[in-house]
């Protein structure tokens, strides 16, 4: 990689139902007090500095970061980076983004608290973050290239993690058990009392690691993955509102389309005309009208 040199390559998917897969990737030789923020991402980004200063803020404390730190953006989380104004910084970065980001993310030693790893394994952090950069591209084999080289980034940060033993394997992780339990079983009655049963752990136990491990509700997150699935069956097969909604978990093809649409900001109908024909929606009649 080229010193001094500004470049960036990124791409957007709208994979929402992936395990996992590179958002956007790129490496910036920033000007100085170059900045971004404050605001908000809609996926984990992160970033490694190569050279140079600047500071990280999140959840109001700041981090002051020199060559060699690594910072992590959590999704929906209001922050605000800069380069110092005498010596900028450079840095490469990663967005990733999917359905097991955020358990991928919660084996290493990054947490909402603690964003920042300073001076640890540099080295290996650069050279895993520049093998996602290089294996950019658009094709199929290349889009399974950068998901690859991700897994194996997350993996490193996993295998050196230095939090307790007994936190990442001593202990069963009922968020994660609970995750797993409704990705295989979304088309099944769920409740999260009984989620807790099978995890063994009471429901406010539950609630809360959960929460704290995947940034919504155990509810919230039923939901969610049942709309995605939904959303795979309106754009891949021609089966009817109903039919969707059975097969994903709801009974009621009511409370299904006022769930779709609470999500989506679209109804089933609207959602599965944009997709499977490329355009807009017909007119909703009367008739229809209670069913989106």
């Amino acid at each position: 990689m080229k010193e001094q040199q500004s470049y960036k390559h990124s791409m957007k998917l709208e994979r929402r139902t992936a395990s996992l897969y590179v958002q956007n990737t790129g490496c910036q030789q920033c000007p100085p007090c170059y900045g971004w923020g404050p605001g908000v991402r809609n996926h984990f980004l992160l970033h490694h500095v190569l050279s140079g200063k600047g500071v990280y803020l999140c959840r109001d404390e700041r981090y002051e970061l020199n060559a060699g730190d690594t910072f992590l953006v959590y999704p929906n989380t209001t922050i605000h980076y800069c380069a110092d104004s005498q010596e900028p910084w450079e840095y490469i970065w990663v967005g990733f983004s999917g359905m097991d980001a955020a358990a991928c993310v919660a084996r290493t030693d990054f947490s909402p608290d603690a964003p920042v790893l300073r001076g640890r394994d540099s080295g290996e952090i650069r050279k895993l973050l520049e093998d996602i950069f290089q294996s950019f591209g658009t094709t199929a084999w290349e889009n399974l290239e950068m998901t690859a080289r991700l897994y194996s980034f997350l993996s490193f940060l996993t295998r050196t993690a230095q939090r307790a033993q007994e936190d990442r394997e001593g202990v069963p992780d009922c968020a994660q058990m609970a995750a797993e339990y409704i990705i295989n079983h979304y088309e099944e009655p769920i409740t999260v009392e009984g989620l807790a049963a099978y995890t063994a752990v009471s429901h406010s136990s539950l609630y809360r690691r959960f929460v704290r491990r995947f940034q919504v509700s155990p509810k919230r997150f039923l939901l969610e993955y049942r709309i995605e699935r939904a959303c795979t069956l309106l754009s891949t097969t021609n089966c009817s509102i109903q039919e969707v909604a059975t097969s994903v978990g709801f009974e009621d093809p009511f409370y299904f389309s006022r769930a779709f649409k609470d999500v989506k900001g679209l109804s089933p109908r609207q959602y599965a005309y944009q997709v499977r024909a490329g355009r807009e929606p017909p007119a909703v009649t009367k008739n229809q009208q209670n069913m989106d």
